[in-house]
């Protein structure tokens, strides 16, 4: 019975992989995956986002600050992300 759930674990890993290359996702590290899946999926309908959100989802939640921080700097610097042209300080835009 628990060797069904293993492979069928297996088998969505690999359908993952596949989709994280299809759109690029594959030169991202697992931190930075997860910063910037969570910036998708609390980004505004004009595509932006706050720091603030990006901490609080459950992707990044468990990650210690300096960790969270060096994976947004590292992904604003790969142009996946970009500060808003905006005033507000930790505002981001989803670029990609």
């Amino acid at each position: 019975m628990k060797s069904n759930f293993i492979k069928k674990i297996i088998l969505l890993k690999q359908m993952l992989d596949d989709m994280e290359q299809d759109v690029g996702l594959t030169s991202l590290s697992g931190v930075e995956k997860n910063v910037y899946l969570a910036a998708q999926d609390m980004k505004s309908n004009n595509g932006l986002v706050e720091t603030k959100q990006i901490l609080d989802h459950r992707f990044t939640q468990k990650m210690s600050r300096p960790t969270f921080f060096r994976a947004l700097k590292s992904i604003e610097t790969k142009g996946w992300l970009s500060h808003s042209d905006g005033k507000k300080v930790g505002l981001f835009s989803v670029v990609k």
